[in-house]
């Protein structure tokens, strides 16, 4: 693989990582602050992030439904993508042209 394309990959890795983790930052963040549900940028956010946290709901099964909360789910679903993120900038970098 070409080094430009090895670096657009790259990029686009770290793009997509970065802009996951954004969001998933900020659906944290709301949830801690309780922020209102009604509003539609809060709206927006819960429906964008929560296909993503899905698969980790049962670790938020405890905690109350309104209110202050902190997501366990949003924390693992943002250490996966931290991670996949990292290993796929590592894989890329490590390809060799060939």
């Amino acid at each position: 693989m070409p080094l430009g394309q090895r670096l657009r990959g790259r990029d686009a890795i770290a793009f997509l990582g970065g802009a996951l983790s954004g969001l998933l930052i900020a659906r944290l963040v709301f949830k801690i602050l309780a922020a209102r549900p009604d509003s539609p940028a809060v709206t927006w956010l819960y429906t964008l992030t929560g296909p993503l946290v899905a698969p980790f709901a049962v670790l938020d099964r405890d905690q109350p439904r309104f209110g202050a909360v902190l997501e366990f789910s949003t924390l693992v679903t943002l250490m996966i993508i931290v991670c996949l993120t990292a290993l796929g900038w590592v894989w890329l970098g490590r390809m060799r042209p060939s």
